[in-house]
C-alpha cells in the first residue's frame, strides 16, 4: 500500500478521493467539495492542511484529512475513511498511522517534537440502536481506544450544524494525547483547532462559531 499527500485540486487523485468520500458518507453528513478545495487553497490553511490518500492497485482505497494548528502544536483529524473491502481494518489502521506521521512531521519542523495531541469529532451514539448498529458502534469505539484515542467527558462538545446557521450539533470528542493535558493546554488547543477548521477552512462566520465556543466554555462571552 502506498500513500500520497495531495497538494493541488488538479491532482487526478483529488477527484478519486472525493468519489470515495461521497460513497462512504450520506449527503446529509458530508461537507461540500468546496470545503476541501478551500482548505487546500486558502492562505490560512493550505500550508498546515494534510489531504492524504491511500493507494492500492493504482486506485484510491482510503482518505484522511487533518489540520495542524501550529500555535498550540495540536491537530484536528477531520476524516478517516477506507473503502469497503475485506482488508478494510488493515487499510484504515495504516492510513491513521501515516497521517499521524504527516502531522508530526509538521510539528517537528516547528517545535522539534511530536504533536501534543490530535482531536477527532465522532457522531454521538443514538440511545436506541439495532444489533447491527450496535456492532458497528462497538467496532468504532474499540478501534479508537486501541489506537490511543480517549473519549472526553469534561466537555459537552458542539459542532456547527452543516447548514452553518442552526444550533450546535452535539458530538463526542476523542483525543489522542502525547503529553499530559493540563487546563492551560486542553481548552485553548481545542478552541484554536475549532477556529482553524470552522472559521478559516469552512468559512463559517465568527458570529456563529463564537457563541458555540462560549456555550462549551471555551471562550468568554
Amino acid at each position: 500500500m502506498e500513500f500520497k499527500t495531495i497538494q493541488s485540486i488538479h491532482d487526478p487523485l483529488f477527484k478519486a478521493a472525493l468519489a470515495l468520500y461521497d460513497k462512504q458518507f450520506g449527503i446529509d453528513l458530508s461537507e461540500d467539495e468546496q470545503i476541501f478545495k478551500q482548505s487546500l487553497k486558502n492562505e490560512h490553511t493550505k500550508d498546515d492542511y494534510i489531504f492524504l490518500v491511500g493507494i492500492q492497485s493504482n486506485g484510491v482505497v482510503s482518505l484522511a484529512t487533518a489540520h495542524y494548528e501550529a500555535t498550540t502544536n495540536s491537530s484536528f483529524l477531520i476524516y478517516l475513511v477506507a473503502n469497503d473491502q475485506p482488508d478494510h481494518d488493515e487499510i484504515i489502521t495504516k492510513t491513521l498511522g501515516r497521517i499521524e506521521k504527516e502531522i508530526s512531521y509538521l510539528s517537528n519542523q516547528l517545535h522539534a517534537h511530536d504533536v501534543n495531541f490530535i482531536m477527532l469529532e465522532v457522531p454521538k451514539e443514538p440511545d436506541q440502536v439495532s444489533e447491527e448498529e450496535k456492532a458497528i458502534l462497538n467496532h468504532r469505539r474499540d478501534f479508537l481506544f486501541n489506537h490511543g484515542f480517549e473519549k472526553q467527558y469534561d466537555l459537552d462538545y458542539l459542532a456547527p450544524n452543516s447548514d452553518g446557521f442552526s444550533e450546535g450539533l452535539p458530538k463526542d470528542l476523542y483525543i489522542k494525547s502525547n503529553i499530559e493535558l493540563t487546563k492551560d493546554i486542553y481548552g485553548p488547543s481545542i478552541k484554536s483547532n475549532y477556529i482553524l477548521k470552522y472559521v478559516f477552512a469552512n468559512r463559517i462566520s465568527r458570529s456563529i462559531i463564537y457563541p458555540l465556543l462560549e456555550e462549551m466554555n471555551l471562550r468568554k462571552s
